[in-house]
Order: structure tokens, then C-alpha cells, then sequence
């Protein structure tokens, strides 16, 4: 397996392990001869609500999209036995 497929392997497994999900579901970068294709990844622990992610053009001459994340967090209470 050559060095990529590694370490996609890897962050597969990690995310499997630790229960993850991946919300990037947009190709987000462009080359005119290829094929676009989806580089960007946002992994959340469940059960966090997913991401807003809004996709916008690149910056300069980059090939990628700009990704703009909005995460919502959850008020979370602790008890004490104080």
C-alpha cells in the first residue's frame, strides 16, 4: 500500500474507533484537467450537531474552494454534589 493509501487507512480506522463522522460532502478543489474532488474533511464526535459548512470561491489562484464552518455547541449542565 503506498504511502496515501496508509494514511487514508489510518484516519479511517480513527474515526471509526472514536465514532466520528466526516461532513465535507462537496468536491473542494478544481483543476481545469481533472476531476474535481473532495480534499476538505470536518470530523465532529457524535452526537454533535452537524456543521453549517458554506462553500465559496478560492482565494487567489488556489485550486481549492474556501470552506466556511459554522459548529453549534450544546449548553451542557454538570452536577455537583456540592
Amino acid at each position: 500500500m503506498d504511502d496515501a493509501g496508509q494514511w487514508g487507512e489510518e484516519v479511517l480506522q480513527l474515526t471509526m474507533v472514536n465514532t466520528m463522522d466526516q461532513w465535507v460532502e462537496e468536491s473542494t478543489r478544481y483543476r481545469e484537467e481533472e476531476e474535481p474532488s473532495l480534499l476538505h474533511l470536518v470530523f465532529t464526535k457524535k452526537p454533535e450537531p452537524p456543521p453549517i459548512i458554506q462553500y465559496h470561491s478560492p482565494i487567489g489562484r488556489s485550486d481549492h474552494v474556501t470552506s466556511e464552518l459554522e459548529i453549534q455547541e450544546e449548553d451542557k449542565i454538570r452536577y455537583s454534589d456540592d
